[in-house]
């Protein structure tokens, strides 16, 4: 991808089993930032260090209220991992029902500034993915699946068209060009897909109709409402 996009920027989301030299490292080479979820047992030294520089560390606190909710974010920049510096910063979240811990590693300096930012629109972000992105492809219809071809390239293709079809959905769910209109006319985008897997399946595509159609430009805007 460095090679590909040299210039683009980038910011890696990734799970615990990532916290490790190798990929701290080849972050810091092609310059690309990383918020990286870090718990005790992913890097011991590490974590006791971080421990024992927060409390040297008393005022990198910042504390948020919101309704029903209390988060407070802790911060330490520059620790040392072999060799290389990275940064760690944390969110406690309380409610009057639970308590919950998220900790993270980072290249990207943390500052009383950025860090509920770091965490709400950073780190945390992940689950996001990973809820909404990987198990819809799991289990919405997608089959994604761990294992699913022996044949590299035939793999390779099956994800590639699968990430087309679930980008096709979310336009149609999320998107201002049909989604009103698949309500009124078929009742949901249940029976939309339905009828489009059909249609797929079943009719021939005229291809001077098909061109026609693709040489047309269109706009598809994200509705929030």
């Amino acid at each position: 991808m460095k090679r590909d996009f040299p210039m683009l920027e980038v910011c890696l989301l990734l799970d615990s089993l990532f916290a490790c030299r190798p990929v701290i490292r080849l972050c810091k080479h092609n310059r690309w930032a990383y918020i990286i979820t870090f718990k005790e047992g992913s890097l011991p030294a590490v974590w006791q260090e971080y421990q024992a520089l927060k409390t040297l560390s008393p005022k990198d606190v910042l504390v948020v209220e919101r309704e029903g909710c209390r988060q407070t974010f802790r911060w330490v920049n520059d620790i040392d991992f072999d060799g290389l510096t990275v940064n760690a910063f944390e969110c406690l979240e309380e409610t009057a029902k639970e308590a919950k811990l998220f900790v993270w590693l980072t290249g990207l300096p943390v500052t009383a500034a950025n860090v509920a930012e770091l965490s709400g629109r950073g780190g945390r972000k992940r689950w996001k993915i990973e809820n909404e992105g990987f198990n819809t492809q799991k289990n919405g219809g997608y089959e994604l699946e761990h294992a699913y071809s022996t044949d590299a390239k035939a793999m390779k293709n099956f994800y590639l068209l699968l990430q087309i079809g679930h980008l096709i959905s979310q336009l149609m769910e999320k998107g201002s060009l049909l989604r009103k209109r698949i309500r009124e006319t078929l009742g949901s985008l249940r029976t939309f897909s339905q009828r489009l897997w059909a249609a797929l399946t079943e009719i021939l595509f005229d291809l001077d109709r098909l061109r026609a159609i693709l040489g047309t430009r269109i706009q598809i805007r994200f509705d929030t409402s």
